[in-house]
């Protein structure tokens, strides 16, 4: 069977568990999109924040800013995931409006292409010829998971990736990237005639550090957490949940994101009620039986980073 098959074959199963259970789970796909536009002001505030301390304050502030940075970038991603599953607003043109406005080209994307390579992504999950996510070096896992880290954090295409975005891409259209360049050109110019020169050429500089460094680092580190290490074969085969909390949680996970075998199984289902809908998924058969579930990064047996090595247990 396909893996397409596969997947949507997974997704009818558990919805058809839900129903004959009677769980409430249609509630899970109500949207509160002044949460998002909350979300999404706090994370310019914060980077604007950063970049203020290193330019106003000191320069000694850089490092820490560029973590700031760093991780508001991974949280804009998740919101931009989102935005592609229209999970901003259920209204096209409203949520469309407010990832091209404030997030996409910020993130030097394309809404367009994000949404046509994340949607291939969904249905043929996995396949090696299909799957535009896929990363490099699961055949033959080395003994130690940092290894395996370090081979997908080295990759030149994901690390231009996480530079440039679809800036570099060859399949986005010269008018999509237009566009980007012409959003930051009247950005910077504005952050110029309000906030100075100075700031504006601070601000460019630590937004491009970051993303050339340690948002790759965080972004890699995510990107494996998804499917890394997991045998293709369905939603479930191939999607783990990484259920962990504490400091580590809000740098690789920001956004709930970590959530992921929830969100392939309903994707529908916005950022924030994702833990919601992991717990409701928990009383079901199927989600026990089959469900990938980490609760803990680099600790614990059922640690997700245990999975990157070839002495894992399956």
């Amino acid at each position: 069977m396909a893996p397409t098959s596969e997947v949507l074959a997974d997704m009818a199963e558990l919805r058809n568990q839900l129903k004959l259970r009677g769980l409430p789970y249609s509630e899970l796909f109500k949207l509160q999109p002044v949460h998002a536009l909350l979300d999404i002001a706090f994370d310019w505030a914060l980077i604007f924040s950063a970049v203020a301390a290193a330019v106003w304050l000191h320069v000694g502030w850089a490092p820490l800013s560029v973590l700031v940075i760093s991780n508001r970038q991974r949280a804009l991603g998740n919101i931009l995931h989102d935005a592609g599953h229209r999970n901003l607003w259920r209204d096209k043109k409203r949520n469309d409006l407010i990832a091209r406005t404030l997030v996409a080209p910020f993130l030097f994307s394309s809404l367009t292409r994000y949404r046509e390579t994340h949607f291939q992504h969904h249905l043929e999950l996995g396949r090696v010829d299909g799957d535009p996510d896929l990363l490099p070096g699961q055949d033959g896992l080395p003994s130690h998971w940092m290894t395996s880290y370090l081979r997908c954090l080295v990759c030149w295409s994901t690390w231009m990736g996480s530079l440039g975005g679809h800036l570099f891409a060859g399949k986005v259209g010269l008018q999509s990237k237009l566009y980007i360049v012409g959003w930051w050109l009247c950005f910077i110019g504005a952050i110029a005639g309000l906030l100075g020169v100075e700031f504006a050429f601070g601000f460019l500089s630590l937004w491009l550090i970051a993303r050339a460094t340690l948002f790759h680092c965080i972004t890699t580190f995510r990107e494996m957490c998804d499917h890394f290490g997991l045998h293709p074969g369905g939603v479930f085969g191939f999607t783990r949940d990484v259920v962990c909390h504490g400091p580590w949680r809000w740098i690789f996970h920001p956004r709930n994101n970590g959530y992921h075998l929830t969100h392939h199984l309903l994707p529908a289902v916005p950022y924030y009620r994702l833990p919601e809908a992991h717990d409701l998924l928990l009383g079901l058969p199927s989600f026990n039986e089959r469900s990938h579930v980490c609760r803990s990064y680099f600790t614990m047996p059922t640690a997700v980073t245990s999975a990157w090595q070839s002495e894992a247990v399956t």
